[in-house]
């Protein structure tokens, strides 16, 4: 479990890689997620904060897991990628993800119509897809049992929209569950998966 890194302590200056980050609260549980990159001896943060999307130097107290699904010879074309992303991104907060992404334009698609609606590790996913031009996580997995129908209630009729057409995207994917998402390279990765790791994590962060 020493994978996890805190990644203000980093010390391996030399290495570039991605990550999957996460901000830990008073109890020891991941409450937001980003993307940490670590290049030429910088490390960057990339991440949706529900009302913006930066891309900086880290100043966060994140705990990190190295992805193996992109190696560290990408990172310059990643790091492009997310400037795109940057320039042309425009996500609404929301529980929603049914395999959306960026493309290499930086531009969101999606064939449902929630659009671009997404909470921090929605916008992790749609990066990550847009990559690796597959799935990240097999979003089906995660149903809209994990998320409550009172939220998407309200949802649809704060945002006027219809609820019937938004409910099959209606999910949340933790920031625990893609920090956990770290241990495996085979994508889509499975909940099943994370399933089995995700109490030592737990059991790490808290000690």
């Amino acid at each position: 479990m020493f994978e996890i890194i805190n990644t203000l302590n980093e010390e391996d200056i030399r290495e570039n890689f991605v990550a999957i980050g996460s901000l830990i609260n008073e109890n020891k549980e991941p409450y937001h997620a980003a993307l940490i990159i670590k290049y030429n001896a910088e490390l960057f943060q990339f991440h949706y904060t529900s009302s913006a999307i930066e891309f900086s130097l880290v100043d966060y107290d994140y705990f990190h897991k190295k992805t193996s699904t992109i190696h560290k010879d990408e990172i310059p074309a990643f790091i492009a990628y997310c400037n795109s992303i940057m320039k042309n991104a425009n996500p609404i907060y929301g529980f929603f993800y049914s395999g959306e992404y960026y493309d290499n334009k930086g531009e969101h698609f999606s064939r449902k119509a929630i659009g671009e609606r997404m909470t921090c590790v929605g916008f992790c996913l749609n990066v990550l897809k847009g990559f690796l031009e597959n799935d990240y996580v097999k979003y089906t997995d995660w149903d809209s049992s994990t998320h409550s129908s009172e939220y998407l209630l309200k949802y649809a009729e704060k945002h006027k929209l219809d609820v019937d057409t938004i409910q099959e995207s209606h999910r949340r994917i933790s920031p625990i569950e893609i920090l956990t998402s770290g241990y495996f390279y085979k994508i889509p990765i499975s909940k099943i998966e994370i399933d089995s790791k995700i109490d030592e994590v737990k059991e790490y962060l808290i000690q």
